[in-house]
């Protein structure tokens, strides 16, 4: 979980909505952003496009089940974009925000605050829904606490969703092909591998990217895709990968994941994107977790993993139980077989 900002800056809006960014790792336009806050932490940040005028839409519905798992905390919510004012007699979407206050009620998750913004930059004019005539100014995003501490952790808060995205798109057609035959002659020449260990080759190829990924300054061969991603193929080398989304490992370990998704051929890339997606998941980004999971969902449509993963995030599973799940596998003997029950 994210710490936001000390205590004593928790109350000002815009030194919230100068987080809403590095909170979710990117800078949202066109959003409704709530904010759930627990003894001065954000909790949980969760963002949903605005629905377009005279649009039915389920904003709400949309929150219910990860609310439900907020009972007692406190809400703010930030609305970004969808109409302009200057300043506003009305502001945008004030209907949608009533709705956001009766599910908060109802979830038990009082609302303290709800503002609007036309946007997350410097400069910005905020104005309170419910105190007419309260406004302010949004501090630079990039100059706060938090920006400085996600910086330090080595995470990047991206112009925007698209900028996000584009960090996964593949790679062109003809590097893919070449390492789809490579993969074909690893598969043909590897014998299956055992069911109940992770081999120790695959062991300890991982573990030697993961820590060269924090420092290597050029891409990855042909040839070393191939390797990884081959070794990532057998399950059980996938599953004790997930040990590496905590610990002092972990932003190495995402940078080689995120490299991986745009490197890897189908069907293989989803290895590599249900990783990141894990990782991700355990920072609390759940943008880019959702990102990495349709990558992971276009190269293997049926992927087991994938699937665990989109449910515990459209359900709201806190970060928390997901990093104790990678904790659980860190401590699991992965050269041992199971003794049977």
């Amino acid at each position: 979980m994210t710490k936001l900002l000390p205590s004593t800056r928790l109350r000002d809006p815009g030194d919230l909505i100068a987080a809403v960014p590095h909170l979710l790792g990117f800078h949202p336009s066109d959003s409704v952003v709530v904010l759930v806050v627990s003894d001065d932490d954000v909790a949980m940040t969760l963002r949903v496009d605005l629905p377009p005028a005279g649009v039915p839409h389920r904003v709400t519905d949309r929150l219910t089940a990860p609310l439900a798992r907020c009972r007692g905390d406190d809400a703010v919510v930030v609305v970004i974009g969808g109409g302009s004012s200057d300043p506003p007699e009305d502001l945008p979407h004030d209907a949608l925000v009533d709705e956001l206050e009766d599910a908060l009620h109802e979830a038990d998750v009082p609302l303290l605050l709800a503002v609007w913004t036309r946007a997350t930059a410097k400069g910005e004019r905020w104005f309170d829904y419910h105190d007419v005539g309260t406004s302010g100014v949004v501090p630079d995003p990039s100059s706060t606490a938090l920006a400085a501490a996600s910086a330090a952790e080595g995470h990047v808060t991206y112009g925007s969703r698209e900028a996000m995205s584009a960090v996964l798109v593949p790679d062109p057609p003809d590097a893919l092909s070449r390492r789809s035959t490579l993969l074909n002659r690893l598969a043909a020449d590897d014998p299956a591998p055992d069911d109940e260990t992770v081999p120790r080759r695959d062991r300890d190829l991982i573990h030697a990217e993961v820590l060269r990924a924090a420092t290597r300054k050029r891409p990855l061969t042909d040839e070393e895709v191939a390797d990884l991603a081959h070794a990532l193929s057998n399950p059980l080398t996938r599953d004790s990968a997930l040990a590496y989304c905590v610990g002092e490992h972990a932003s190495g370990a995402e940078a080689l994941w995120t490299e991986l998704t745009r490197a890897s051929p189908v069907p293989e890339r989803a290895e590599p994107a249900t990783l990141l997606a894990f990782s991700a998941y355990v920072r609390g980004n759940g943008t880019l977790a959702l990102l990495a999971l349709d990558r992971a969902e276009e190269a293997n449509p049926n992927h087991r993993l994938t699937e665990l993963l989109r449910a515990a995030l459209a359900g709201g599973l806190p970060p928390t139980q997901i990093r104790h799940l990678a904790e659980q596998v860190a401590a699991t003997d992965w050269t041992t077989p199971p003794t049977a029950p």
